[in-house]
């Protein structure tokens, strides 16, 4: 079902970056890394922190920030494919969406098509919410008044993503969309996301 190949090295980037710059590995650095704790589960699904496994009913609302093993960024090697999927579908599921930002829809876009779910990628991006609209001139709405560019932005990348596709996604036109007949997805000058 994963659309998703775990990536080993982003956690290690800062080191990369340091080595790129000529400067030795940050030893310290290193020793956090492996003692990282693992990411927090209940019930087959990421929660927010451990203590927190209230997450599904008395904190689901704000940010669905347990999507974040596989939204923007890429997963790492310590996601389990099947565990982030269902966090995905179950975030989709009982999340008050009411309650959120703009970015979380286009977020919660990104988790759902690296997880093989396109079609609640589309309708995340699509939801009619009071924090997913978008005005006259095309400026997110999602986060108060004025104008809200995280919302703007997420909705850019995610977009991106769902058509070019991702490292580890399916080697098909539009990966991030519906690959039933209902959408004919036509993009050009795009990268694959990482």
């Amino acid at each position: 079902m994963s659309f998703f190949a775990a990536n080993s090295e982003s956690p290690d980037k800062a080191q990369e970056w340091r080595q790129r710059l000529g400067l030795a590995r940050e030893p310290r650095w290193d020793e956090v890394r492996q003692h990282l704790a693992p990411l927090p589960e209940n019930d087959g699904v990421y929660i927010h922190s451990p203590e927190w496994k209230d997450t599904y009913t008395k904190r689901n609302w704000e940010h669905p920030n347990p999507v974040g093993v596989v939204g923007m960024l890429p997963p790492v090697k310590d996601v389990d494919v099947e565990t982030a999927h269902r966090t995905a579908v179950k975030i989709w599921t009982t999340w008050q969406w009411d309650k959120t930002w703009g970015w979380d829809f286009p977020w919660m876009a990104m988790a759902a098509a690296r997880t093989g779910e396109p079609k609640i990628a589309v309708d995340a991006l699509l939801m009619d919410s009071l924090h997913n609209r978008y005005d006259q001139r095309g400026v997110n709405v999602g986060g108060g008044p004025g104008g809200y560019l995280p919302g703007n932005g997420g909705l850019l990348y995610a977009v991106a993503m769902m058509a070019a596709g991702w490292d580890g996604a399916p080697i098909v036109n539009a990966p991030g969309f519906p690959a039933d007949g209902s959408w004919t997805v036509k993009w050009e000058g795009l990268k694959k996301a990482p």
